[in-house]
């Protein structure tokens, strides 16, 4: 029909992947673009580099979500967000009002995510806590040593020291040596405003984000391919 305009090409890159025509993605131009190299260790805030007595042992993409509770906090005068009266509210103690020095925030509670290696395998999560687990069974419980707000509204960059690790057995899993991890190039993770209504109230806020895990020189590195963390299939 005549004045209809042509459709546009990402919708025919829709398309031609909902039928699985590959052809079609190639010749269309709709070849997924590579993804840029993370930010490298020397270009980083000096807080969040790695010390000279690691090597970097892999790096990691996660897309999931920060996880936000809506809690009562103590007034910071001046702060961003913070009213610059505290509310006045029913006092159980008297018939008359007092001053309620609190405010309603969203605090982090902690990510959940999924770990994508270099080959685009799923190959663990990111929990609550600071807790990368591997497929595999192995983990890291990590603690955060510095912060860096690189990016506007996103969230930090982030570089974490192994307060422990596990494998399966001893010396075995993916994450059985990491000694820390940075969180570099997120993007998004924060919530649309400071303040919220419903205490003990939860937001999920997506983000992405690149993971690099690190181990100490001298040690070797893991067999950690998704041999691991797949079943064997009985075949030799």
């Amino acid at each position: 029909m005549k004045g209809l305009p042509p459709p546009s090409a990402r919708l025919l890159c829709e398309f031609a992947a909902l039928l699985g025509i590959a052809g079609l993605l190639t010749l269309g131009g709709c070849a997924t673009p590579p993804k840029p190299p993370p930010t490298a260790n020397e270009a980083l805030p000096v807080p969040l580099r790695a010390s000279q007595d690691e090597v970097l042992q892999e790096v990691m993409t996660t897309h999931g979500d920060e996880t936000y509770i809506c809690r009562r906090t103590p007034l910071a005068p001046g702060a961003p967000g913070a009213p610059s009266v505290a509310r006045a509210v029913a006092s159980p103690t008297s018939s008359g009002l007092r001053s309620d020095p609190t405010q309603l925030l969203w605090a982090p509670f902690g990510s959940e995510a999924t770990l994508v290696d270099a080959s685009g395998e799923s190959v663990g999560t990111v929990a609550p806590g600071h807790y990368f687990l591997s497929y595999d069974g192995s983990y890291v419980k990590a603690t955060t040593t510095a912060e860096s707000q690189v990016g506007a509204n996103v969230l930090t960059w982030a570089r974490y020291t192994a307060s422990y690790d596990a494998g399966p057995r001893p010396g075995t899993g993916r994450f059985s040596n990491v000694s820390s991890i940075q969180r570099i190039d997120t993007s998004g993770g924060l919530p649309p405003q400071a303040g919220c209504e419903l205490e003990g109230s939860r937001l999920l806020v997506p983000y992405g984000a690149t993971y690099m895990f690190y181990r100490a020189k001298g040690v070797a590195p893991i067999a950690s391919s998704t041999a691991l963390s797949k079943p064997s299939s009985g075949l030799n």
